[in-house]
């Protein structure tokens, strides 16, 4: 039966009339009534709690109610009267009940005294007895409840009977008719319970002195917080000694008191100490009360989730701090996790552990009611990087991220304690935290590894930015560079027959080129280090000038492919499949080059009688007529989505001039070359700063050759790239995107 103490009831009715709601921020003090209680096992008692504001009125706020030892008190909140809750003795012993409201506490402390039920109550009569514990540890003075166990044979519980108790050695422990045992002096006794039906069992009593000591060295606290003190036995496996058996008192009442039973309540900063007597020793624990916390800092992966690999850990680290947001390392932290079979924590190194899959929750408590709870999720966890190919330049930077994966390898939060690992460094080396750099041209792999030995790795290309054909080596074959340092040439793709025409894959982990070593002109692709050449297009006729799609898929090139003596535009997917025409006619359409944003290609048509540039979607439709001069323009590259450069021809034959031009979309035109220069073949890097035009000029020896210029289009002098001997020709450079 629940019983209650209607005056308290009645009392928080009458307060809480015409109690507007109010903010836990406005409350200025918290009272609780009464603030120490005895119960009986299987007793309820009532409490009340109340918020006051600044000016002494009450408010009508929320309270949040804690026992601090479930297994002795459980509360329950009075869901139809305010600031009402129930305490119900579970078993003997003293526990702490907190209740909060806004960064406001009081401490209840309650005794649970009486006879108690070791086990669930049953029906059916007694078979079996059991006595808990079923061996006592005792000093003299010192007393502890035994608790019946009452069970039918098949071990299911059975209804309790009376139980007459008698101890065999009064002068070394006595029990009293609801089994609560006191030691006497140093010895060994036995005691006896007997049921009405005859079942009897016993437990010895060793009652002994003994060093104790307190459960912890110091007792930190913030100002107005409350724990309970524990006196502990080191040499009996540190069991709990009864503090109605100790006397309790305080070397510093400004800073903390203390309640005879153990509940220590900080009042201002300061140093102190809780002086305790008992079973012939006198123990002092120091008490520090520390500046009051305001905040709770913490560190944790991103997301309101922490997912903890199984077997692995995630770093989380919380600090108390006070309203100048300065640490106080003196505030105690409590990491508290729902269920430690599937997660724990380990403060000293500040990780949650995945122990078994399943779900739970990790709290962290700091003085001044701040508490921050995560949902866990621990799963069996593999590795996976954002990419898995890359490509750089000599000089520039990126970071692969890993993160932990489901079995479908879907990411699912951000990896920790990675070690990272490259195959070769003096290509592109790796730091603890997947940062590249690289050092030369070529290729590695660079691995990320969990500690339980998950991995993924992803191949990074370090290659130069601007590829050209060149024919030094007695053939035209495939060479790439750096901008910076443009002597230093990197054969790609090379083949005594002719390789040309190559560009570079969005993302610089791959090139396709054109190339006649099959018979006719084909389209290859190649990973940027020239490794894994494959044959992409597979026909009779001759293929050119490819450029990939912005999203690295497709590629758009121009083939003779059906006769008719004209060249048309083809898109297919990357691999050559899905090969479909874009233009038709009698006139020729070639020399694609698809915008930044992936929706426009902009080609060169002769359908006008002369070569101008021309604009179509992707898909082919809405082919539209761009310069629409009376001259010829060819080669269009695009500068960024706003403006096109092509080559205009002026004129013909030997006086014809070749310049590069740049004309955006409200027709503005702007010279990026000077006529003298006839440039026959040009690119524009992505960043819009640096033309190389491929132009036709004089040699040393009197001749003509094709010989390559870096042209800044800002502040710069031009730079001439380096030919190896008369024979080399220097032709199609390309940017990497």
């Amino acid at each position: 039966m629940r019983l209650r103490l209607p005056f308290l009831a009645l009392l928080a009715a009458a307060w809480s009339v015409g109690a507007p709601p109010a903010s836990a921020q406005n409350v200025a003090e918290l009272d609780v009534t009464p603030r120490n209680v005895t119960l009986g096992v299987g007793q309820v008692r009532e409490v009340l709690a109340s918020a006051f504001d600044a000016r002494g009125n009450i408010l009508s706020v929320s309270f949040r109610w804690i026992s601090r030892a479930p297994n002795v008190v459980r509360v329950e909140e009075d869901p139809t009267v305010p600031g009402v809750a129930n305490l119900i003795g579970l078993s003997p012993g003293v526990a702490a009940v907190d209740v909060r409201v806004g960064s406001r506490e009081r401490t209840v402390t309650v005794e649970v005294i009486g006879g108690a039920m070791g086990g669930p109550v049953g029906t059916g009569t007694a078979t079996v007895l059991q006595i808990e514990p079923t061996a006592v540890l005792l000093f003299p003075a010192e007393d502890l409840q035994l608790r019946p166990i009452f069970l039918k044979d098949d071990g299911s519980p059975a209804s309790p009977t009376a139980l007459t108790w008698r101890s065999f050695r009064e002068d070394v422990a006595t029990v009293d008719r609801a089994g609560r045992v006191l030691g006497i002096s140093p010895g060994q006794g036995l005691i006896e319970a007997t049921t009405s039906t005859g079942l009897q069992r016993r437990v010895t009593v060793q009652v002994a002195i003994t060093e104790w000591a307190f459960s912890i060295p110091v007792l930190s606290l913030s100002p107005a917080q409350s724990d309970t003190i524990w006196v502990m036995v080191p040499a009996q496996s540190n069991r709990r000694v009864t503090p109605r058996g100790l006397t309790w008192s305080s070397t510093n009442l400004n800073v903390a008191t203390v309640t005879p039973l153990g509940v220590a309540t900080a009042i201002s900063p300061g140093q102190a100490e809780i002086v305790v007597n008992g079973f012939g020793q006198e123990k002092r624990l120091p008490v520090s009360v520390h500046r009051e916390v305001e905040f709770l800092a913490v560190l944790a992966p991103p997301g309101d989730t922490l997912v903890i690999p199984l077997g692995g850990s995630v770093f989380i680290k919380a600090t108390a701090e006070a309203a100048d947001q300065t640490p106080v390392p003196e505030a105690q932290i409590y990491w508290i996790v729902g269920d430690t079979s599937i997660a724990t924590y380990v403060p000293r190194d500040t990780a949650a552990i995945g122990k078994k899959i399943g779900r739970t929750t990790i709290t962290v408590r700091a003085p001044g009611n701040l508490e921050k709870v995560w949902p866990v999720q621990v799963v069996s966890a593999g590795l996976v990087l954002d990419i898995h190919r890359l490509g750089l330049r000599l000089g520039e930077r990126a970071t692969l991220k890993a993160s932990y994966s489901d079995e479908a390898g879907t990411p699912l939060a951000p990896a920790t304690s990675v070690g990272w690992t490259s195959s070769d460094p003096t290509v592109v080396r790796v730091d603890a935290n997947g940062n590249l750099m690289p050092g030369a041209f070529g290729s590695a792999n660079v691995t990320a590894t969990t500690p339980w030995g998950n991995a993924d790795t992803a191949r990074v290309f370090v290659q130069g930015d601007v590829l050209v054909t060149s024919t030094r080596g007695g053939s035209a074959d495939i060479y790439a560079f750096d901008r910076n340092f443009p002597a230093q040439l990197s054969p790609i793709a090379q083949h005594p027959a002719w390789d040309v025409s190559a560009a570079y894959a969005p993302d610089g982990t791959r090139i396709v080129f054109v190339t006649d070593r099959d018979g006719n002109f084909e389209i290859y692709s190649a990973d940027a280090d020239g490794s894994n050449t494959a044959r992409v297009t597979r026909s009779g006729a001759n293929e050119g000038n490819p450029t990939w799609t912005r999203d690295g898929q497709q590629i758009v090139y121009q083939s003779n492919e059906g006769g008719g003596g004209t060249t048309q535009l083809w898109i297919m997917d990357a691999d050559g499949s899905n090969q479909r025409q874009l233009t038709s006619g009698t006139a020729s359409n070639i020399q694609p080059a698809v915008s930044p944003d992936g929706a426009t290609i902009a080609f060169t048509s002769t359908r006008d009688g002369r070569h101008q540039i021309y604009l179509m979607n992707l898909d082919g439709s809405n082919q539209r007529n761009f310069t629409g001069s009376v001259d010829n323009e060819t080669l269009p590259a695009w500068v960024g989505d706003t403006a096109i450069a092509f080559l205009h021809v002026e004129g013909t034959g030997r006086r014809a001039s070749h310049t590069v031009v740049r004309m955006n979309f409200s027709r503005e035109t702007t010279a990026l070359t000077q006529p003298q220069l006839s440039i026959r073949d040009f690119a524009i890097s992505n960043d819009g700063e640096l033309l190389a035009a491929a132009a036709v000029a004089p040699t040393p020896a009197g001749g003509e050759a094709q010989r390559l210029f870096l042209i800044p289009l800002g502040v710069g002098t031009p730079v001439e790239v380096p030919r190896e001997g008369e024979q080399d020709e220097l032709v199609h450079p390309s940017f990497r995107p």
